[in-house]
């Protein structure tokens, strides 16, 4: 602000500073405002390049999801697929044997001749052809395991009808004694089979304690005979599905048995007193699979008219 003791000259000279100062500041700030409405247009910019590039990504998202309803299910395909390139790898491996137990170094330089006069030493076996083999060796495992116990033998037999009577000649005998050793001849199989059947094996206690026949064929397909009735089961869930429904129906009927009956229609006669006062006709329950379960006693009024009994 000008002084009122200054001369006119002066206060307008100090007044035009003062308003030239102003105008520089609104330079400056319409200058400022100007980058900044230039910068808030190009950030506008881009988002719309967002914005137009987010609508093409959901129009070809929208286009996906056509082509994938449109799509047959192929989840079938594959699991056939699957279980084919299962099979052909346990094909493959029929002509394999392999020897558990074996201990180290005892084949020595040489373990295809090892074999050949081994194999058939140990389970007695007889062929009008010699026992030859393609190849043999000894698996790979981590260190802990082969300190613990010797690697496994894979040996691949010429003929897979030798191997095959080897297989059942183990079969039958069980576990060979060597030296101060078991061994264990057993057929070789992929890794989902073997999963498989450890799925089974590990169900056999439920089978047995149900007095249930039992078999599991190769490769990995367990036959079950239930009150004269065989079934194949080629999936451990399938198995397990059945047994888990047989210990379902137990528990409820054992839930029935056990609960109180105030009608007294199932019941059982426990003193000749109790025979005296009535008859008792035989009724058979039925299980859901068609065999008989318990034989229960069904209360039936007595007719005193025709009653041998005396009063």
């Amino acid at each position: 602000m000008a002084d009122p003791t200054e001369s006119p000259s002066t206060a307008m000279d100090t007044i035009l500073k003062e308003l030239l100062a102003i105008k520089s500041s609104v330079a400056s700030l319409e200058n400022t405002v100007s980058i900044n409405t230039t910068e808030v247009q190009g950030l506008r910019n881009e988002v719309a390049k967002f914005q137009s590039r987010m609508q093409s990504m959901d129009n070809q998202l929208t286009d996906i999801e056509i082509r994938i309803d449109k799509t047959p299910d192929t989840s079938q395909d594959i699991w056939y697929l699957q279980q084919k390139m299962i099979n052909l790898e346990d094909q493959s491996r029929r002509p394999n044997l392999r020897i558990i137990g074996l201990p180290e170094q005892t084949e020595k330089d040489n373990i295809l001749d090892f074999l050949t006069t081994f194999l058939p030493t140990l389970t007695n076996i007889t062929s009008t052809m010699p026992l030859d083999f393609q190849r043999a060796h000894r698996v790979r495992s981590c260190g802990i395991i082969q300190s613990i116990r010797p690697r496994h033998i894979l040996a691949c037999c010429l003929r897979h009808q030798q191997a095959r009577q080897i297989i059942m000649a183990a079969k039958k005998h069980g576990p060979y004694e060597y030296e101060t050793s078991q061994v264990i001849i057993t057929a070789d199989f992929s890794t989902p089979t073997n999963l498989k059947r450890k799925q089974f094996l590990n169900l056999r206690n439920r089978l047995k304690k149900r007095d249930i026949k039992y078999g599991l064929l190769d490769p990995a397909t367990m036959i079950v005979t239930f009150q004269g009735k065989t079934k194949e089961y080629s999936d451990p869930h399938d198995l397990e599905s059945f047994l888990n429904d047989l210990d379902d129906k137990d528990s409820e009927v054992e839930h029935k048995t056990s609960s109180p009956s105030t009608t007294n229609e199932f019941s059982s006669p426990t003193t000749p007193e109790d025979i005296d006062q009535g008859e008792w006709e035989t009724v058979e329950r039925q299980w859901t699979y068609g065999g008989k379960f318990k034989e229960w006693k069904k209360y039936q009024p007595r007719d005193k008219s025709r009653s041998p009994l005396k009063t």
